[in-house]
């Protein structure tokens, strides 16, 4: 555990408390947090970050919770849904973030589960606590995130009210956190079934939050957020080490598009983290305003593409940076020093473009089980293809590998969950005695230490020669295609044993309109995706080829952080078309 040797030695903070308290006090006049409203920004500092958040803890004692009481927050990204959170890490009591794109009855369900005893919600939410069906199981206490004065009678209190009535407490002194304590309990999105509570302890999450600033370079960063916080990558990457780092946090007002881009105007962001979807849809913003540019700009855009081009095969890797200057400067996207991906794989192409017109994406890859980050691209020598090296004080190891190195990925550190709540025979699936982390990702780790992602041990698809095809890779070659939106490619069993190579195709309609109407009928749409079948089928080995596709004309349903939820396909009934000769 050097990392945590190191970490003490330093008198860094190991609880959340701590982490807050540590940063208020290096930084007491700094911005801490910041809202974008219609009336203008709203800016709390760090020293008034701390006196907010322990009203509210006092508020949460004076109301009778107690440590190791779990109280849940559902709403959007805001600094009252931050203030929550860490206000119950000084009440010692556990976090419970519930995903907001959640059906109704999920929700209630998920808050049943957790025996939460406060609630933090944004008002749109209200409803579903306060009137919940006699019998139900609900929390004691419901407090609104976003109305300062609340109609009386609806059964919950306003922000400002928990802060008035910590009156009564603020001469008794908050529970003492220790680093083995319970900080939150996360429900994971559940890409394969029922989801799972996982505990993340104080130490696991500082831990990952002082492991991340070792292995990335964070100097007064002004972060936007864009992803929900409620999920683990947004909660730790992009709000509790920040807070830690003594940044400024910026929330997005929305996730289109052209928000995010105003927003990162407006705050001279830095840094955001996004997931793969947010930017590739990005990237083909900027390459179709490219197109509808005259020909004179697409012609100087395209030489100057060459140059960069040229310039990298000589080993420099920097020219975009400069001769693309202008053009960022028109994005918005001038003060920006790295995005960082996460939460699914990235397509090497995509942070290979962004590269070239001057921006990095470096991703990471973790799970909500190691609270969640475990390996990052290092910023001056990043890998498109690969994930990174591990964390300081994170190990890994290939279990079982193939002929090629291939096999299941597992990890050790102190970031590692304590465990499912209430399910100990899943934990023992996941966790073995010496404390590795089964992942259930396949991936190999070369000779310099970077980690590769191959796929998921549950996805791979097994030909009936003994073929290993990892869906993953095929599905990175479908969607670079611009006629296709997303992909999902899965094993069909076939008579002879094993499985055949299939794919579920979403084409992109927007793209498609531009093209002309005669493509939109369903012969010509056949005929399109089919070429962009065989093309893929012509870049792969024969075992891994298409051999047979279904089109669809809705978005695949997927988590709050854009995974696909493969399990919801009844794949055997779908009508499958064959690729023509």
């Amino acid at each position: 555990m050097e990392l945590l040797a190191e970490a003490k030695k330093k008198g860094l903070p190991l609880t959340i408390p701590g982490m807050v308290e540590r940063s208020a006090a290096a930084y007491p006049g700094r911005s801490a947090l910041t809202a974008r409203e219609k009336d203008g920004d709203r800016t709390i500092t760090y020293r008034e970050l701390l006196k907010n958040v322990k009203l509210l803890a006092h508020g949460l004692a004076a109301l009778g919770l107690k440590a190791g009481d779990r109280v849940a927050i559902l709403g959007s990204n805001s600094p009252e849904w931050a203030q929550a959170y860490l206000a119950s890490g000084f009440a010692g009591c556990i976090n419970v973030p519930i995903d907001s794109l959640l059906s109704d009855n999920e929700k209630q369900q998920l808050i049943a589960k957790a025996e939460v005893k406060a609630a933090f919600v944004s008002s749109r939410y209200l409803d579903i606590l306060v009137d919940l069906p006699r019998g139900f199981p609900s929390p004691r206490h419901v407090i609104c995130l976003d109305w300062r004065q609340l109609p009386p009678g609806n059964g919950a209190m306003s922000f400002e009210e928990l802060k008035s009535v910590s009156a009564d407490t603020r001469s008794k002194s908050l529970p003492k956190v220790s680093p083995d304590d319970v900080a939150a309990i996360i429900f994971t999105s559940g890409t394969t079934g029922v989801p799972k509570g996982v505990m993340l302890t104080h130490l696991n999450i500082m831990s990952d939050c002082i492991a991340c600033s070792m292995a990335v370079d964070i100097d007064r960063e002004k972060f936007l957020s864009v992803l929900p916080m409620h999920h683990t990558f947004e909660c730790t990457a992009g709000f509790l080490l920040p807070i830690f780092c003594g940044c400024h946090i910026t929330y997005a007002r929305s996730l289109k598009s052209k928000y995010i881009m105003e927003d990162l105007r407006s705050c001279r962001g830095t840094v955001m983290l996004g997931v793969p979807l947010l930017f590739q849809k990005m990237k083909e913003g900027i390459e179709r305003a490219i197109e509808r540019a005259p020909a004179t700009k697409r012609l100087l855009f395209k030489a100057m593409w060459r140059m960069v081009v040229a310039a990298e095969r000589a080993g420099n890797y920097s020219l975009g940076k400069t001769l693309f200057r202008p053009l960022r400067k028109k994005a918005g996207l001038d003060t920006i020093r790295y995005f960082v991906s996460g939460g699914a794989a990235l397509p090497p192409h995509v942070p290979l473009c962004f590269r070239r017109l001057g921006l990095d994406i470096i991703q990471g890859y973790g799970l909500t089980e190691s609270s969640p980050v475990l390996t990052i691209n290092p910023l001056e020598r990043p890998r498109n293809e690969s994930v990174g090296p591990v964390l300081p004080g994170a190990e890994v190891r290939v279990v079982n590998p193939d002929s090629e190195g291939v096999g299941e990925l597992a990890f050790r550190g102190p970031m590692i969950m304590k465990g499912y709540v209430n399910d100990e025979e899943s934990t023992r699936r996941v966790i073995d005695k010496e404390g590795w982390l089964y992942t259930g990702d396949l991936g190999f780790v070369d000779r310099d230490g970077y980690v590769h992602i191959c796929g998921r041990t549950k996805n791979l698809i097994v030909t009936s020669a003994g073929k290993n095809v990892y869906p993953e890779e095929i599905e990175t070659l479908l969607n670079k295609s611009k006629v296709i939106l997303e992909s999902m490619v899965f094993g069909r069993q076939v008579e002879s044993g094993g499985e055949d190579v299939c794919a579920v195709i979403v084409p992109d309609f927007e793209v498609l309109a531009q093209r002309g109407q005669e493509v939109l009928d369903e012969q010509g749409l056949s005929r399109l995706i089919d070429a962009e079948v065989k093309r893929v089928n012509r870049m792969v080995a024969s075992y891994k080829r298409i051999k047979s596709f279904h089109v669809i004309n809705e978005e695949l349903p997927k988590t709050s952080t854009k995974k696909i939820k493969r399990h919801l396909f009844n794949l055997n009934i779908l009508e499958q078309k064959r690729p023509k000769k």
